[in-house]
């Protein structure tokens, strides 16, 4: 299977229940290195599938790589029969993409609002998963924007460190 860049964090990984963003575009970090890794070590794998209303995300659990079909977007999403819904409260730890981040666990994402709407909902740690490159001294924030927890990057663990002014 293919390797991630990221993928001597999967230990880091102890949740049962992980969120993970399939990787599909050329500037999020792959991700379906990670996946593989995380159905050998029989983690509960949960993925987003862009809901009908246009900030929410439904969160399905997937056996395999192969239960995945390009859908909205062009993003890599659970096809071909009833998947498993899970609620945002039974997830252990959530990954997403993002285009920037900061050290204060700024995340910029790719504007629709989905992970703010899943961040706000569910209780678990928030990770990011970048590269080192997309780090900016400070990611602009409004009022609904949640931070990141942590930053796993190509080059370092990023832990959130302090406040950033809205």
């Amino acid at each position: 299977p293919p390797r991630s860049t990221l993928f001597p964090y999967t230990t880091l990984f102890r949740s049962g229940t992980v969120h993970i963003y399939v990787s599909s575009l050329n500037n999020e970090v792959e991700t379906v290195g990670l996946l593989y890794r995380m159905f050998d070590e029989g983690k509960r794998v949960v993925v987003p599938v862009c809901a009908a209303d246009p900030h929410a995300l439904r969160h399905l659990r997937i056996d395999s790589i192969e239960d995945l079909r390009p859908g909205r977007f062009g993003i890599m999403e659970p096809a071909g029969r009833v998947f498993e819904e899970v609620a945002p409260e039974s997830l252990d730890i959530i990954l997403a993409p993002l285009l920037a981040f900061d050290r204060t666990g700024g995340r910029l994402g790719f504007g629709g609002g989905y992970y703010d709407g899943l961040f706000a909902e569910a209780s678990c740690p928030r990770a990011g998963l970048a590269y080192s490159f997309q780090e900016v001294p400070l990611v602009p924030r409004e009022i609904h924007d949640r931070t990141l927890d942590i930053i796993l990057t190509d080059k370092e663990t990023v832990r959130k460190i302090g406040r950033a002014h809205v």
